[in-house]
């Protein structure tokens, strides 16, 4: 395993004996891929599973087969999207729209008031046009976090551990039969460090399972990936692994195919939800690790 400073990867990519996987950079046109790596010019025509894994078959989406989606644009909620993790996370889905693989989505920001979720759904289209990206396909709006689960197929919870269970009691008739994915971290500051502290349950993935309706399905993901990270749509430094667990098999896949679109991460399965607490714990740990060794954007490559 290894831990990667993104802040610091590209003065040590030449100490490097692993190659750079890929970043898609857009132009203009938003339809080129540019690779890089130490030793070969064209890193693509090496190792083209990370762009060419397709999701669709014949005329329709793996994702229509495995749910019974929106044939044209996946409705995703992101709960507590007025914060770095829901900035960094709503940008990421956005861009998919751009992609030729990417799936695509319309994007609602939910937050307690919806004047709040109106003005960061603006600024993640303004951010988005500042880099130079075209946005006419991308829509991304605001709204209340219980009207924004009632419009969306998949909900992202990207709040802290202590507001979610109170925001599952408000959502809870609007999350049946949909797909909840929690990057959420019960953790505490003691002193200048982060603990992790699960609840009974053994982590907060487990805790929202026990408190959703049986037909929704939970995924947790993105535990290992900084606000940072995700914010970062212009730049490459290195190419993190995202790890994702569930119960539910279909669920899962359907999140390790969105993930494997967002740009420089790479999803790779974690097992069942009991592995979860694994996964959050290791939020506090490179919180703490870039604390101590004044490294920033800290994440992991599996190698």
């Amino acid at each position: 395993m290894e831990i990667i400073d993104g802040d610091k990867e590209r003065k040590m990519k030449s100490t490097r004996n692993f190659n750079f996987l890929i970043f898609k950079t857009y132009s203009n046109n938003l339809q080129k891929f540019r690779g890089f790596n130490i030793k070969y010019s064209n890193l693509l025509s090496k190792d083209r599973s990370y762009i060419n894994s397709s999701i669709y078959v014949g005329r329709h989406s793996k994702l229509e087969v495995l749910f019974k989606l929106n044939p044209e644009k996946l409705k995703i909620a992101v709960l507590g999207g007025t914060g770095n993790i829901g900035e960094g996370m709503v940008l990421r889905l956005a861009l998919q729209n751009l992609m030729t693989e990417g799936v695509k989505n319309e994007i609602i920001i939910g937050s307690r008031s919806r004047e709040s979720a109106d003005e960061a759904a603006k600024a993640a289209l303004s951010e988005l046009e500042n880099c130079g990206f075209d946005t006419s396909s991308i829509t991304i709006t605001g709204n209340t976090n219980l009207e924004a689960a009632r419009a969306a197929e998949i909900i992202i919870l990207t709040i802290r551990f202590d507001h979610v269970l109170p925001l599952l009691d408000e959502i809870g008739e609007a999350i049946e039969d949909k797909i909840i994915v929690t990057p959420v971290v019960p953790m505490v500051k003691e002193g200048d460090l982060f603990v992790y502290k699960p609840p009974a349950e053994g982590s907060a993935a487990l805790a929202i399972q026990k408190k959703v309706p049986a037909s929704t399905k939970v995924v947790a993901a993105f535990h290992n990936i900084s606000a940072g990270k995700l914010k970062d749509i212009v730049k490459c430094k290195a190419v993190h692994h995202a790890l994702v667990c569930s119960d539910d098999a279909e669920a899962k896949k359907l999140i390790v195919e969105l993930t494997r679109h967002m740009g420089c991460l790479t999803p790779l399965d974690g097992g069942p939800l009991r592995q979860a607490n694994t996964m959050e714990s290791l939020t506090p740990l490179l919180i703490n690790l870039a604390k101590l060794n004044g490294l920033k954007d800290l994440g992991i490559n599996f190698s």
